[in-house]
């Protein structure tokens, strides 16, 4: 495996492969941005020295999945993408995808710090009419650090549709990006994001309606150093690679 991004989540999955908790697929090398920390890694110069990989794995950033998704898929490789919100560019979406089906290889999205993606895909096979997606985040992960102090209740920042969101949060949005891709798109998923400062990591809210029924679903996660960043997204990497590396797969 190839990684991109030697932060917080990078590290984490590295350091697993390491460890060997996934034996039939071990850590080539990491690129990184200058002065990111990745020691104990093989570093690659260059994006070309992941390409002998059997899957590249980005956790960096939107600017990332610009600069490598096309040319990783174009060369045949497997990509998973945690800056999900890059695919709210749809020129963008649509030339991995295209990138993808010439060079026969997969854009993966995993879940990341959001649950209930196998359901959403499955209402929206049967019809979908609504879904909402409500995150709530210590403050100090959407505001300055003085409205983030000061901030006594909670208070809505943001509401609307998706493609908007990821426009004005372009950091704090990947879980509202997944449950667009996985339902209804990313203009017709409506996004309400709040800071609260009763909280002191995110918390997810999902609700559905269609012709299926309709399913509420809350998650409340564990924050990592950085407040933006939910600990279970290192696991759901490790879980999505474990699905690309074994003989069966649930879906996920």
């Amino acid at each position: 495996m190839g990684l991109i991004g030697g932060g917080i989540v990078g590290r984490a999955v590295a350091d697993r492969l390491v460890a060997g908790e996934i034996p039939e697929l071990g850590l080539g090398a990491v690129l990184v941005r200058d002065g990111q920390p990745a020691s104990g890694y093989r570093h690659a110069g260059t994006i070309d020295e992941l390409f002998g990989s059997a899957v590249v794995v980005e956790a960096a950033s939107h600017d990332a999945v610009r600069a490598y998704g096309e040319q990783t898929l174009a060369a045949g490789v497997t990509f998973v993408c945690l800056s999900v919100g890059a695919l709210a560019d749809r020129a963008l979406r649509e030339r991995l995808i295209a990138a993808g089906a010439a060079g026969g290889a997969r854009l993966v999205i995993p879940s990341g710090a959001v649950g209930g993606l196998d359901l959403l895909r499955s209402a929206a096979e049967a019809g979908l009419d609504s879904v909402v997606v409500e995150q709530r985040k210590p403050p100090a992960a959407l505001l300055p650090a003085g409205e983030a102090a000061a901030l006594e209740g909670p208070r809505t920042v943001f509401e609307g549709n998706v493609e908007e969101v990821v426009e004005l949060f372009p950091k704090t949005t990947n879980v509202a990006a997944a449950v667009a891709m996985a339902g209804l798109g990313f203009e017709r998923t409506l996004c309400r994001v709040i800071a609260d400062p009763a909280i002191s990591a995110n918390q997810v809210t999902i609700t559905a309606r269609g012709e299926f029924g309709e399913f509420t679903l809350e998650l409340r996660n564990v924050a990592t150093a950085d407040p933006r960043t939910s600990a279970v997204v290192a696991s759901s990497v490790m879980a999505t690679l474990r699905r690309l590396a074994g003989s069966m797969t649930i879906p996920g």
